[in-house]
């Protein structure tokens, strides 16, 4: 009977330091003085403290893909406690440098997402972050926001939730909502969308939930039932109009029955993916909107090729990879409406040289030249 009891005890240790802790987080990049390819790239993650507080204990190093086929170890540097201790912040960072200029996409891949309402089974779905860095000129990435009144609502109350990133920079920030991320397996690192993701107001058809990308100010009018939701925002980052980076934050946001005075619940919207093409914090005044971007990196590329292709408007795209002589190696169509379509490519198996990428999109044509190497 002890050994029983015992052995039952020890499931139950188990069981509960894997338990769900993550709540959200992001991935940033700083260059080091003095060395233009070297970086200092940190995770910040948010961690269940109440749910998850053994598992967050123990979660002292993690492992982030560099994009340019590395996989190195960050080590925790702080761990703040906030919201009556119920929260915490957790940086990790290490110092990676790359062997040359390129366009490099920054992956984390964890276990013990914490369940929320808008996505089925979360707490199976692999928790992922992911940015993209370019090394091609010296930048910092943007610093996401932390909501000053922290991620707690009220059910039957309008939201705003003030979510603006800082920019040393001072370039050009576009805020889009987004699903949030997973991937296949821990040892990958190629990132998805969640296949079951709602927005959260989709979760009851209720209300509106709306991001102003000029401002990255989140406003749900209004969250109709108590819980946790998981939200997942795009911060485009803009140079004299050129895309230089692209930052991906997820942060929880928490329903609960606050005494207050209900308000009115507006009609039912669903919400547009990615961000709205007049959405502009204006730090320069040469910023033009374009119909149509095709961003592709790494380019030169070795392995994956990412694709990303915003539209001002939803529409459906497709996307074909030809090898010089026109034949056809890859084609996808995005046949669901949004103003953002992401793919991965693989060209592992494809000899080193130059292909080309096709984008058909709204009646137009975008074309670009991919480097194997």
């Amino acid at each position: 009977m002890k050994i029983i009891t015992l052995f039952c005890l020890l499931l139950i240790g188990l069981s509960t330091a894997q338990a769900s802790h993550l709540l959200g987080g992001y991935i940033q990049a700083t260059p080091i003085t003095g060395s233009p390819l070297t970086y200092r790239i940190s995770a910040l993650l948010y961690m269940d403290e109440v749910r998850g507080k053994p598992a967050a204990d123990q979660a002292d190093v993690l492992d982030i893909c560099l994009g340019d086929g590395s996989t190195v170890k960050a080590f925790r540097a702080s761990r703040l406690l906030i919201e009556n201790k119920t929260t915490s912040i957790n940086s990790y960072t290490l110092i990676h440098t790359y062997a040359g200029p390129g366009v490099y996409p920054l992956t984390l891949i964890l276990s013990n997402r914490t369940g929320v309402k808008n996505i089925t089974n979360a707490d199976a779905q692999l928790f992922t972050l992911n940015s993209v860095l370019s090394t091609n000129l010296v930048n910092q990435t943007p610093t996401p926001g932390y909501p000053g009144n922290g991620f707690r609502v009220g059910v039957g109350r309008r939201a705003t939730i003030a979510l603006a990133a800082t920019d040393p920079e001072g370039d050009s920030l576009v805020y889009g909502l987004s699903k949030a991320q997973t991937s296949v397996t821990q040892a990958s690192c190629n990132a998805q969308s969640v296949a079951s993701y709602q927005y959260p107001n989709d979760v009851t058809r209720r209300g509106t939930f709306k991001l102003n990308s000029r401002t990255g100010e989140l406003v749900w009018d209004a969250p109709t039932e108590l819980g946790y939701y998981s939200v997942t925002l795009t911060i485009n980052e803009y140079r004299r109009g050129i895309l230089i980076s692209q930052t991906m934050q997820e942060i929880p946001l928490v329903v609960e029955d606050i005494p207050s005075t209900p308000g009115i619940i507006p009609p039912y919207e669903p919400v547009a993916d990615g961000p709205s093409p007049t959405g502009l914090v204006t730090a320069i005044t040469d910023y033009e909107d374009v119909n149509v971007r095709l961003v592709t990196f790494p380019n030169p590329v070795d392995d994956r090729l990412q694709v990303v292709i915003q539209t001002s408007n939803p529409t459906t795209a497709t996307l074909q990879l030809t090898d010089n002589n026109g034949r056809k190696l890859h084609e996808l169509t995005f046949h669901r409406m949004a103003r953002q379509h992401e793919q991965v490519v693989s060209m592992s198996s494809l000899t080193p040289g130059v292909y080309v990428l096709r984008v058909d999109v709204d009646g137009r044509t975008l074309t670009r030249k991919v480097v194997k190497r």
